[in-house]
């Protein structure tokens, strides 16, 4: 149940108008309309006064059930095709979701990295430095602060402002690439497989992000032996099931010339 339906079922057990909850509110009645016909949401700061209002739990407001809302919010991840080549369209996708489900910090780092992808003339900074502190500022899931203070790092590398990208680089622990390393040793199951794979991915991408700098290192003779190897670990990986979409993602960034666009 969203949380527009359990508001018009709690006021109706009330036998409260919504005139008169959004007299309690000071907001319109139209407002209200909207929450219960499900084209709109209340905001964050409105929840308490609604839970006093009704004389109810914010858990009860909010129909809560964190397992049902994290699958619901990865299936809509998922759903986006954030990992494909339109970030602009997986960003509005995922910015429709986060009406749904405000705040939500798995769709804000999500909604974040796309960002990324699409400031490369630095226009979007700002606003990536103020959802990235907002996302900081309330999450609790280490993986996504990681990636977040990653975000931000080179955001202000990119600006320029390397003293700003040193501190934020200096909170990532050193080990966050081992981590899942350890872990795809020490768990079972589920669990397991999913570590497994997210170590897998991340090898893929910094070998081949390795590659790369060394290539610009290279004088011509040795650029054109490292494009041919590239070529070969492309053709290798895409011939996997299990990384045949991070090879090729990383294949047509290589093309592109833009793997290390995000440092500079």
């Amino acid at each position: 149940m969203d949380i527009g339906e359990k508001i018009r079922l709690l006021r109706k057990e009330k036998k409260a108008t919504q005139e008169e909850l959004a007299e309690y509110l000071h907001i319109s009645s139209q407002a209200i309309s909207k929450w219960e016909t499900g084209a709109s949401c209340p905001d964050i700061d409105l929840l308490p006064k609604l839970a006093i209002f009704f004389g109810t739990t914010l858990d009860n407001l909010l129909d809560f059930d964190q397992s049902q809302v994290d699958a619901a919010v990865e299936a809509l991840v998922a759903e986006s095709g954030r990992v494909g080549n339109d970030p602009a369209a997986s960003e509005a996708f995922l910015r429709k979701a986060l009406k749904k489900y405000p705040n939500n910090d798995l769709l804000l780092t999500c909604i974040l990295e796309d960002m990324q992808q699409q400031n490369a003339d630095k226009s979007r900074s700002s606003e990536i430095i103020e959802i990235g502190e907002r996302i900081l500022a309330c999450t609790k899931d280490d993986e996504l602060k990681i990636d977040v203070l990653r975000i931000l790092a080179e955001t202000y590398h990119g600006m320029g402002e390397q003293a700003m990208a040193e501190s934020y680089l200096a909170k990532i622990p050193g080990l966050h690439f081992l981590y899942y390393e350890i872990a795809a040793a020490v768990r079972r199951g589920k669990e397991r497989i999913a570590n497994i794979e997210k170590l897998e991915d991340l090898c893929i991408e910094k070998l081949i992000c390795a590659l790369w700098m060394r290539r610009e290192e290279a004088d011509e003779k040795k650029r054109t032996q490292i494009d041919r190897k590239a070529n070969e670990m492309f053709t290798f990986f895409k011939s996997c099931p299990e990384y045949a979409h991070t090879a090729e993602s990383m294949e047509r960034l290589w093309n592109e010339g833009t793997i290390m666009k995000i440092y500079q």
